[in-house]
């Protein structure tokens, strides 16, 4: 790998520091602005440059030491070497970057810092058990037991020896805490409970991570919401968001694309009497909503990280509901669909950051737009 002295200027997204060097952008991981430091490259392309730091020269004031041994080694955290209190201003600067007009707006939502996730995937070669080194397929052996992110119980030392048995020789190891043990979710259901809210989750089903910000998250989309809510939910999963907050919703109608989340969705509404619930497989990649759903006045969307799809701001255009509150892990898939539906008539009149993912470069952005 090719070394370069260089200093660091600014944060950008992604959890890099930026820097220039003969007519090349050069992204810097494990770096503050200000510093002099020494990089070792790992891609060079045309334009972009992307390195690690391999030393400090000039040390920034901000910088502390990490409180994880293997951090930069393993591709999990970007912001150790620096405070929390300084990881969420810079989330929070970064996001009002891209909304100007929000400045000093955003409500931030931040919970621990650590032993947050509730879920974890352990990679396996045969021999060896943790995370992958940064962008590499080489596991870096210390952290199945030393990772901050994830809640003790999943470190792979403390796992039950069975459960150790029974996964061992998986590639890859997904596990997941339920209601009363530690579950395969690549293979077993997970059971949550959230307020006084049941919920089952297929396995391999998609659920948010951070056990302790997942009821404020709720709770403020409930805010948002008039009393006796007729919603439209998008990417709904197993009903996680509406049947969590149905006190204030009259009727729901849900739409997700996975079968078997549907059919769970359906057992979940059952089971917390939220019986005048709807729920239908639909591929939300295809062109347009379908008509039936036209009517109803409130969306609540959660897509993956690619979005909302130009058919479904299509049929936003079309049915034009009265509000639509979007729930986001990906700020830049975000700022692409407000402006879109900012051309159809909508405006932004709320915007919070959720802190789900600490000392990571993620985040969540929840937004709700009205006409």
């Amino acid at each position: 790998m090719e070394k370069l002295r260089i200093k660091l200027e600014k944060w950008v997204n992604g959890g890099f520091c930026l820097a220039h060097h003969e007519g090349h952008a050069v992204f810097v991981e494990g770096g503050i602005p200000g510093e002099l430091v020494d990089i070792s490259l790992y891609k060079t392309g045309n334009k972009e440059w992307f390195g690690t730091v391999s030393e400090v020269i000039e040390s920034s004031e901000s910088r502390i030491p990490s409180d994880c041994s293997v951090f930069m080694e393993c591709g999990g955290c970007s912001y150790r070497h620096i405070s929390y209190q300084d990881e969420v201003e810079i989330k929070s600067t970064l996001l009002e970057g891209m909304f100007p007009k929000w400045k000093g707006k955003i409500q931030v939502v931040k919970g621990p810092e650590n032993e947050y996730r509730n879920n974890v995937q352990w990679q396996s070669n045969g021999r060896e058990i943790g995370y992958f080194s940064k962008n590499s397929h080489r596991i870096v052996k210390e952290s199945n037991s030393v990772c901050k992110t994830v809640d003790k119980r999943l470190l792979w030392d403390m796992l039950p020896a069975g459960l150790q048995k029974s996964v061992a020789k998986n590639k890859v190891i997904q596990l997941r805490l339920s209601s009363k043990s530690v579950v395969n979710y690549e293979r077993d259901q997970t059971e949550i409970t959230i307020f006084n809210t049941k919920l089952k989750v297929p396995e391999r089903g998609f659920f948010q991570i951070n056990r302790f910000l997942l009821e404020p998250w709720l709770e403020k989309i409930k805010s948002l919401l008039p009393d006796s809510a007729n919603i439209l939910e998008l990417f709904c999963g197993c009903g996680t968001i509406g049947i969590s907050i149905r006190e204030k919703i009259e009727s729901l109608y849900g739409m997700e694309s996975h079968e078997k989340s549907i059919r769970y969705a359906k057992e979940n509404a059952k089971t917390n009497s939220a019986l005048q619930f709807e729920y239908e497989v639909s591929d939300l990649y295809q062109k347009h909503l379908p008509k039936h759903v036209s009517t109803i006045p409130i969306w609540i969307v959660n897509p993956p990280r690619a979005g909302l799809t130009e058919g479904i701001i299509e049929s936003a255009s079309m049915f034009s509901p009265k509000q639509i509150i979007y729930s986001s892990c990906n700020p830049s898939t975000l700022k692409r669909d407000i402006t879109r539906l900012e051309t159809i008539g909508y405006r932004l009149t709320y915007m919070g950051l959720f802190d789900f993912f600490p000392r990571t470069q993620h985040y969540e952005v929840l937004v709700s737009l009205k006409k």
